[in-house]
């Protein structure tokens, strides 16, 4: 199974090797601010299954995490704990198909903007649910 995905410009693509799991959308400041958007849309997958195959990304240090961002266009892409983290976060909206990809859980409602409703189904959490 392979899910592709890639920058706003075509510059830059990836492909997935495994679906993406724990799928959230993230309220937290830096993700707001990174994305230029209320909240950020993201999924897990294991670093190995995660495949840059055009371009090369932006990797951008900030509050002892990695972000990446299509060097081309400034796309955000990808997010990471550390350098050498088990897995790899990928902005769902980055996906070809993003559709099959709900969030199943909102994170960093703390710093969530008062004006933003969100989906009351989904478990929340005024911080990261790993920890939680």
């Amino acid at each position: 199974m392979e899910i592709t995905g890639g920058c706003v410009c075509g510059g830059t693509r990836y492909v997935l090797k495994s679906p993406p799991f724990s799928l959230g959308d993230c309220h937290c400041i830096d993700c707001r601010r990174s994305a230029g958007a209320p909240h950020v849309n993201w999924g897990s997958v294991p670093r190995e299954d995660l495949v840059v195959t055009k371009g090369e990304p932006r990797k951008i240090a900030h509050a002892n995490r990695i972000r990446s961002f299509a060097a081309c266009c400034g796309t955000h892409l990808f997010f990471e704990d550390a350098k050498d983290s088990e897995t790899i976060d990928v902005t769902i909206a980055s996906l070809d198909d993003p559709a099959p990809f709900a969030p199943q859980k909102t994170i960093w409602l703390e710093d969530k903007l008062p004006w933003v409703k969100l989906d009351e189904s989904l478990p929340s959490f005024p911080k990261s649910s790993k920890t939680a």
